[in-house]
């Protein structure tokens, strides 16, 4: 048996929750100690601010379920990929005519090898099912990308009974066939090498410097508003009603730093659209379930005599006959611009165009 670590999945969206909680809990006790015996919040504070950390205390006891490895595992049974995330499978070497192991060279290495599993019967994969695997038209095949790591192709090579066929200098990486089927009948890998949207690098830049801009001004307002002693009361007033708002964003930003650093990326290749996401909805779908993609952009108003800049929205919509899905993106024309063009050379008769909108008065995501 050969197990490769293929990386680590983390529910990001838990630890954002846990690491708020820790940040409100240890400011509320320290904020309590500080304001002394005196202060009426005081033991209220300290007795808030220790649920806060017990909770926090209580989800670390179970931090396994918080992170998890995936592995390709490889014995003389089959070929199985497992991970706690509900997207692992097994499939035996009975079942199977032949399978490659194709590593696409220059690729993220996140998403730059691929498995595919040629089976027996021409029903194989009406009985399997994971989200990460995808149905190809040929050959009634199924594939998975997986994150490239060395050693996958000789685990193949040597995992398969010992009665198959190991051939030699092909497109693929490893090519194991079973008894009595041609190798040349194996259809070559895709030459085209997957498109890959990084998402996340774009939303942290972004995110990085909205939250200095806004503590900057937050907290130049709100200090200006308690220690300034020669201004008015209104002028005090009104640096509060303004700098607030600026603190509790560049706060926001920095409670919900875990989901908003996480790496999300679009991988574009011949035979599916998918969106790779920590702690979202991620997806894979073959291009044959998808009936359209778009790029929907929003435009907020700019108000009379401002010179404030207009807010740019964007979001993706995947349709198929079941549902819509909709991946909001912020604001990322560079982003949109290298999907259109990847839909569009992938498949172009999926590709429905770009829109451009008004945005509402509160259509802030």
């Amino acid at each position: 048996m050969t197990r490769i670590r293929l990386g680590w999945r983390t529910r990001l969206d838990q630890i954002s929750v846990a690491f708020i909680f820790l940040v409100l809990g240890a400011g509320l006790v320290l904020s309590g100690a500080m304001a002394g015996t005196s202060g009426w919040l005081t033991v209220p504070m300290i007795v808030i601010g220790v649920v806060f950390l017990l909770v926090v205390a209580l989800r670390l006891l179970g931090w396994r379920s918080l992170r998890w490895p995936r592995e390709l595992v490889v014995d003389d049974s089959g070929i199985g990929y497992e991970t706690k995330g509900g997207d692992a499978f097994r499939i035996s070497w009975a079942d199977l005519s032949a399978v490659g192991v194709h590593s696409e060279e220059g690729v993220d290495e996140r998403f730059g090898l691929v498995l595919v599993f040629f089976p027996k019967s021409g029903d194989f994969a009406e009985h399997l099912y994971s989200p990460v695997l995808v149905r190809l038209p040929r050959n009634s095949a199924v594939k998975v990308r997986l994150p490239r790591r060395p050693g996958v192709a000789e685990a193949v090579a040597q995992g398969a009974p010992r009665d198959w066929q190991r051939v030699p200098s092909t497109p693929w990486s490893a090519l194991v066939t079973a008894p009595g089927v041609a190798p040349q009948l194996v259809p070559a890998p895709e030459a085209q090498p997957p498109v890959v949207v990084d998402l996340g690098r774009r939303t942290v830049v972004q995110a990085l410097v909205g939250g200095v801009l806004a503590a900057c001004v937050g907290a130049g307002l709100l200090t200006a508003a308690f220690t300034d002693s020669g201004a008015g009361v209104v002028v005090r007033v009104l640096s509060v009603l303004l700098g607030a708002p600026f603190a509790l964003l560049a706060l926001g930003l920095l409670l919900w730093s875990p989901m908003v650093a996480r790496g999300r990326c679009f991988v574009l290749d011949a035979d599916s659209f998918s969106l790779d996401d920590p702690s979202g909805e991620p997806f894979t779908l073959p291009w044959g379930e998808i009936t359209s993609v778009a790029v929907e952009t929003f435009w907020s108003r700019r108000a009379v005599g401002s010179f404030a800049s207009r807010r740019r929205l964007d979001q993706v919509l995947v349709r198929t006959h079941e549902r819509t899905t909709t991946v909001h993106l912020g604001s990322q024309r560079g982003s949109v611009d290298e999907l259109a063009r990847a839909v569009q050379r992938f498949a172009p008769r999926l590709w429905a165009g770009a829109t451009t909108r008004a945005a509402g008065p509160f259509q802030v995501k």
